[in-house]
């Protein structure tokens, strides 16, 4: 949800800015959701083009760790 496509009405009870900080905050968690998949990701593949390719490199295990 973009802030821009909201529609503040005095009536509702809730400011216009708190209702801006609850949305961007929001975004912030699904940023950062987004950011530790993608490592995950990367990781994984990383794993298996090293199995693909015989290259020994971290286990599954330290690639947990890591993260």
């Amino acid at each position: 949800m973009k802030t821009s496509d909201l529609i503040v009405m005095p009536q509702d009870g809730i400011c216009e800015n708190e209702l801006r900080s609850l949305v961007m905050k929001n975004e912030k968690e699904y940023i950062e959701k987004q950011e530790i998949l993608d490592a995950i990701r990367e990781g994984l593949l990383e794993i298996k083009r090293r199995h693909e390719s015989g290259d020994e490199g971290l286990t599954l295990q330290q690639l947990i760790d890591e993260l």
